[in-house]
């Protein structure tokens, strides 16, 4: 009983932490020495499109290590009371000319999910 409880504590320190690097990381405003991402100048054939740069959130949390990132969605989707046990996959499947990112994530308990982020998501993120 004793040691349940003690990894009981353990595990919802691990998830403050996690949740506080996350917060932290993703979503405070960029400081005036980032830059946006350039825009994408490849060119594509008909009937292709040109493909767009990630937005700034999404070049953020591209960039966390896998373990932070998978806790990040795993976070994200239960705020959002979506039927998701626990984050085993994300996909960025790219951005829309208005700088719409779109994201696949799947859950290990079969559930599924997609989920946009705006450019300029501050407090909510996703859509």
């Amino acid at each position: 009983m004793k040691r349940s409880f003690i990894f009981f504590l353990a595990t919802a320190a691990s998830f403050v932490v996690t949740w506080l690097v996350v917060w932290f990381v993703l979503l405070q405003k960029a400081d005036a020495t980032t830059s946006p991402p350039m825009p994408s100048k490849a060119v594509a054939t008909e009937p292709f499109k040109t493909a767009h740069a990630a937005n700034q959130t999404t070049t953020r949390i591209l960039a966390l290590d896998q373990a932070t990132h998978l806790a990040f969605w795993t976070f994200v989707l239960k705020n959002k009371k979506q039927a998701c046990d626990v984050v085993v996959r994300t996909m960025y499947q790219g951005g829309t000319e208005a700088g719409v990112d779109s994201w696949s994530i799947g859950c290990q308990d079969g559930n599924e999910s997609s989920i946009g982020i705006n450019p300029d998501a501050q407090g909510s993120v996703c859509n």
